[in-house]
């Protein structure tokens, strides 16, 4: 509608408006029959209604899902992009990680659940974990003991 003309555009607003308006105040019956009267098939348009609208919850619930996917990409591609201070060593990593847990109870809950004591953890689940903390900002409230 973009290229008709602003009165064209108005007689189709005021076209569309008075059908939703009969077809809000209209009897079912009255609706039927006015169809009936044009030679429609029910059935058939029934049919076609019911397709269009699951094309569309179906094309809508795809928008959501392309926007995780692409709100996901772009999180990982910071996530990527961004510079921590994390620990080189792997026995670092675990030291920082694991005064994360001890020191931001905050946390425990989302690993604790799934590991019970991170006996499965990879060295890499614990760098990504880590990148995460570090992405918000909670590896700056962690204090490591100092060493002797």
């Amino acid at each position: 509608m973009a290229d008709k003309s602003p009165k064209e555009a108005e007689r189709l607003d005021r076209m569309i408006d008075g059908l939703e308006e009969y077809i809000t105040t209209a009897s079912d019956a009255e609706i039927l029959e006015a169809a009936r009267e044009d030679g429609r098939d029910i059935a058939e348009t029934s049919n076609r209604v019911k397709g269009k609208l699951r094309r569309a919850v179906r094309l809508h619930q795809q928008m959501q899902l392309i926007a995780a996917r692409e709100g996901y990409k772009r999180d990982s591609a910071a996530m990527a992009a961004a510079e921590f201070e994390i620990p080189k060593t792997v026995e670092g990593r675990w030291e920082l990680f694991m005064a994360a847990m001890t020191q931001l109870p905050q946390l425990q809950p989302a690993f604790t659940f799934q590991n019970r004591e991170f006996k499965d953890f990879t060295d890499d689940d614990i760098e990504i974990q880590l990148r995460k903390m570090a992405l918000l900002d909670l590896l700056s409230k962690v204090k490591l003991a100092e060493k002797e």
